[in-house]
């Protein structure tokens, strides 16, 4: 008796709680459902783009924008009246962003943080409306005409970070405020600092920093898509034992040995930050400062092997039986051809590799940057690192570019970002 009494408690508990289970459901069907702004009446956001190849994830690259995390956003539309810094001109919205850019506020949104959601929804917190006809419009209490034809025009950056000046890196972005007119600069600061060039850097604190923009819009092109840019390059290296190739070009059964490597590290000095300007002609301006506050110092290990890693020599030199492929890829700051790449000129930058060809002593040699190396934001570079003969000959090429894309309007003359 007492064990059938047991079930029947038992069971009336499950019961319960399948009715109790039963009428949450129910509760939560009969809930409003989320709402959704129309793109005809709200400034909406579509999935966010990359137009890149596919490649290796040990490049530290993003293919695709990385679902779950969000962007931030300046949104322009209307300029101020001339002479002024508070009152918006309601006859200015059909102008393109060529001529009202530098008399705009970024008043229709500042630093708006917009979230990606694991589906590639995005969402932004008070739905701000596309201006219309009439009055009771945000922002401005003239009344609007016209305003199907009002030009917005955006700009997006990632990651979004609200505290750029925290040691982790991130943007800086002018204007200051929503209500400061001017096009926008944005400023990004790598996360390290310092100037000793033995400090080991952690490349994994870098981020994958992209920006887009997507000008003159209307009302009726729907969803605001963003095709993002990479900003940094990145780099690694191919490591090939070519000891077999003597300086006539011929090769014997006794030329080639293994050669064992230990390490590659990248030393020296490097850029800081870059500065991406918006307020010139139809792309952006970049620029770089070889001040100490635009400058870190430090040691990058790409490579790290206690024991050290075998590159056997082939005689025939078949397909991969003669390489080591980049364990990692960098993210650096490419520069300028007349202040330096990667660094100023006059900042010391080398590469340090530790290694034993054959039955030799263990060796740690520097090599210096090659003179044709001109590296440009959105590449990826693998450099070849060769032993031949007797010596290391470095060859630094890009091998994959992030090609400019187009945004869902399939017009390709306003969304991509030329670095110029």
């Amino acid at each position: 008796m007492k064990e059938r009494n047991k079930n029947i408690r038992a069971t009336g508990q499950c019961a319960a709680l399948l009715l109790a289970a039963a009428v949450a459901f129910a509760a939560c069907e009969q809930e409003e459902p989320a709402f959704r702004p129309h793109p005809a009446e709200y400034i909406t956001f579509g999935m966010p783009a990359l137009t890149v190849e596919t490649r290796a994830a040990t490049d530290g690259f993003h293919d695709d924008y990385p679902l779950g995390e969000p962007f931030g956003v300046l949104g322009y539309c209307l300029s101020y009246e001339l002479g002024s810094n508070t009152e918006l001109n309601p006859n200015s919205g059909t102008g393109s962003w060529a001529l009202k850019k530098e008399m705009a506020p970024p008043a229709v949104f500042y630093n708006r943080q917009v979230n990606v959601s694991a589906n590639g929804v995005c969402t932004y917190d008070n739905p701000r409306r596309w201006y219309s006809d009439g009055t009771g419009n945000e922002g401005i209490s003239d009344a609007l005409t016209n305003t199907d034809n009002f030009r917005y025009s955006f700009f997006a950056f990632y990651p979004f970070d609200t505290n750029p000046d925290d040691g982790n890196g991130g943007f800086r972005i002018t204007p200051a405020a929503a209500n400061e007119a001017g096009a926008p600069v944005f400023t990004y600061c790598m996360p390290f600092s310092g100037n000793n060039a033995n400090a080991a850097l952690d490349d994994t604190r870098t981020p994958d920093p992209m920006l887009a923009m997507e000008t003159d819009m209307r009302r009726g092109d729907g969803m605001v898509n963003f095709n993002f840019n990479h900003i940094l390059i990145g780099l690694g290296f191919q490591v090939n034992n070519y000891s077999q190739v003597q300086d006539n070009n011929t090769t014997g059964p006794k030329d080639g040995q293994d050669l064992t490597l230990y390490s590659i590290k990248l030393q020296g000095t490097f850029y800081r930050t870059v500065t991406v300007d918006f307020t010139g002609g139809s792309g952006a301006s970049v620029s770089y400062s070889d001040s100490n506050d635009g400058l870190y110092s430090g040691t990058y290990t790409l490579f790290d092997s206690a024991g050290g890693t075998v590159i056997p020599w082939q005689q025939d030199g078949s397909a991969g039986s003669i390489s080591l492929e980049p364990e990692k890829y960098i993210r650096l700051l490419a520069g300028i051809e007349s202040l330096g790449f990667l660094g100023p000129n006059g900042q010391e930058r080398r590469l340090l590799v530790k290694y034993r060809f054959g039955d030799g002593s263990i060796k740690e040699e520097p090599l210096e940057r090659p003179s044709n190396f001109n590296p440009r934001p959105g590449t990826r570079y693998t450099a070849q690192l060769n032993w031949v003969g007797d010596a290391f000959v470095l060859i630094m090429e890009g091998d994959d570019t992030w090609e400019d894309g187009e945004a869902g309007d399939g017009n390709e003359g306003n969304d991509d970002i030329l670095f110029e």
